[in-house]
């Protein structure tokens, strides 16, 4: 039998698991006394804890492995700003990330309302549906709050010019405006300008 440090999904404690062998990054359950536990194997160790812990099976992440030894999965988050109490129902969380760890804060959202920062932290027996995941994990509210999202351009801008002419020596001034452009949001979630193109009605209407 080989020892392998194991850190537990929810709270990253490091145990030692005694099994016969186990791949690094895999995802276990694993027992402590009764008590059964998911986590993910890290490198061989020759300097094991006391008592070892058991290993039980292998699953394809800890939202699976949670799953498994939980009746309902759910997450237990406490909101920066109001300190309410925000249970929610794993499965989006899951698909979107991964499981939270005790202590981090998050970004979420509850369905297409402003997203806000909350902390995880324990499992719930209960939680509502429709939240979502979109940044983290961050070390505390502060850094949560405080993480701006920058803006990116796309494309050269040009010059709408709404008197045009080869004016020369006439004494004409060339008026020109700069128009609005579309906005799309990148897979980071920075909002990414596109330059070279105008929003639909351009600056003055439909006409423009």
């Amino acid at each position: 039998m080989a020892n392998y440090n194991v850190s537990e999904c929810i709270t990253n404690e490091q145990y030692v698991i005694s099994a016969s062998t186990l791949t690094p990054g895999d995802t276990i359950g694993f027992y402590i006394g009764e008590s059964l536990f998911c986590g993910v194997v890290g490198d061989e160790t020759t300097n094991p804890k006391t008592p070892l812990s058991l290993y039980g099976e292998t699953y394809t992440s800890c939202c699976e492995c949670l799953s498994a030894i939980t009746d309902s999965l759910n997450f237990r988050f406490i909101n920066c700003n109001t300190l309410e109490v925000v249970n929610i129902e794993a499965t989006n969380f899951c698909n979107d990330y991964g499981t939270p760890l005790t202590g981090r804060t998050y970004e979420i959202q509850f369905g297409s309302e402003t997203p806000f920062c909350a902390t995880f932290q324990e499992l719930s027996p209960s939680g509502e549906t429709n939240y979502f995941y979109v940044s983290g994990p961050y070390t505390d509210c502060g850094k949560c709050e405080t993480d701006v999202r920058t803006t990116t351009s796309a494309g050269t801008e040009s010059k709408i010019c709404i008197i045009c002419c080869p004016c020369g020596s006439t004494g004409s001034t060339i008026t020109s405006v700069s128009p609005p452009h579309p906005t799309w949001t990148n897979l980071s979630g920075d909002a990414v300008v596109i330059l070279n193109a105008v929003t639909l009605g351009g600056p003055n209407g439909l006409n423009s």
